[in-house]
């Protein structure tokens, strides 16, 4: 899985503003842009529903897609036929050996770079999409005060020319009488 195709970019996008709106009260609630991203870096420690988020998921199967070859082979590799550990006693030797060999591995780095660029886009275009409705906000609001005004003045208007057409009116009226 080497590069994110154009509908799996429009589905990250979705899945990153679904998370946000599932968080939304969380980071506005915070008291600075720095707490907020304290909030968005520790969120697996701090939020027990973060493994049900469908951003995470598809990360993870995303993850799983484009390592689960390299890990199995880098499992075969570091243990003996019947599956024990080949290097160190221990599993967590196993653990970090096959971490460390995948994380160096051409296949994790490449997926690495195509996860940055395409979370790169998503956010830009999100970004981008606020930005342009926060701009049609305020253009609608300033037509709707444009148009309040409008009816403003045209109902002075209209109470002035009514006036006027009532003075008028009585005067013809008291020149008509004498």
């Amino acid at each position: 899985m080497s590069q994110l195709s154009a509908e799996d970019e429009v589905e990250l996008q979705s899945l990153l503003k679904q998370l946000l709106r599932s968080i939304n009260d969380r980071i506005s609630n915070a008291p600075s842009t720095e707490c907020a991203e304290d909030i968005l870096l520790h969120l697996e420690e701090t939020d027990k529903n973060f493994h049900n988020y469908e951003f995470v998921k598809y990360l993870r199967q995303y993850m799983e897609s484009s390592l689960g070859t390299v890990i199995e082979e880098e499992t075969k590799s570091l243990t003996k036929g019947d599956g024990q550990p080949a290097i160190g006693s221990s599993h967590d030797t196993l653990i970090h050996a096959i971490t460390r060999r995948t994380r160096d591995s051409a296949e994790y780095q490449q997926m690495t770079e195509t996860l940055k660029n395409s979370m790169i886009t998503a956010v830009e275009s999100l970004i981008n999409k606020f930005e342009e409705g926060q701009m049609r906000k305020e253009e609608m609001h300033r037509e709707k005060q444009h148009s309040q005004s409008n009816s403003q003045y045209t109902d002075n208007c209209s109470d002035s020319d009514s006036s006027f057409n009532q003075v008028r009116d009585n005067n013809t009226h008291t020149l008509s009488k004498k």
